[in-house]
């Protein structure tokens, strides 16, 4: 668990999801699905319960950020299903409208970042973005991801295409 201050001066909690979070972690993600342009998991409307455990199960962590009583944005990093792939885990981060570009997501991305690091046999970091998502694509260059793909119109919303980024991070 880690403190720090938003810019807004709220303290704001960063530590690892329980099942008692689900829920509110489940409405933070369905606040952004219903944004424009941001990617979310597609079982976004399940039991997060569920996915909270399957996450942990496979070695990977979720963690939440919290002002107050309130869950404001959400990450993780889901490592491999298969043998072949245990070494790399994929990232994701959702982070409520009302709460961006106030240093939640950097602090998240350095807690998973620190956590990481101390993960045997985890070597590198994968995360899809859409390309109009300038400010994330600024965070995660500044902290080592490097592109590594463009999938050109990989997502259609409002009769608009997205090309996917895909950037990484070896840990080695």
């Amino acid at each position: 668990m880690s403190k720090m201050s938003a810019k807004k001066k709220e303290p704001v909690t960063i530590r690892e999801a329980d099942e008692a979070d689900a829920f509110e972690v489940r409405n933070v993600i369905n606040s952004v699905a219903a944004e424009k342009y941001y990617l979310v998991p597609e079982d976004s409307r399940e039991d997060w319960r569920e996915t909270i455990k399957e996450i942990k199960k496979r070695k990977g962590i979720i963690i939440v950020a919290q002002v107050k009583d309130k869950i404001v944005g959400m990450a993780y990093l889901a490592r491999g299903k298969f043998e072949k792939n245990k070494h790399v885990a994929s990232l994701g981060i959702t982070i409520l409208k009302s709460y961006r570009r106030m240093g939640i997501g950097t602090a998240m991305m350095n807690h998973l970042l620190e956590w990481s690091k101390k993960q045997e046999g985890l070597e590198k970091i994968t995360l899809e973005v859409f390309s109009t998502n300038k400010p994330a694509i600024n965070l995660y260059r500044k902290l080592g991801f490097e592109i590594e793909g463009i999938r050109k119109r990989q997502y259609k919303t409002r009769n608009e295409y997205v090309d996917e980024i895909t950037m990484a991070k070896f840990l080695n």
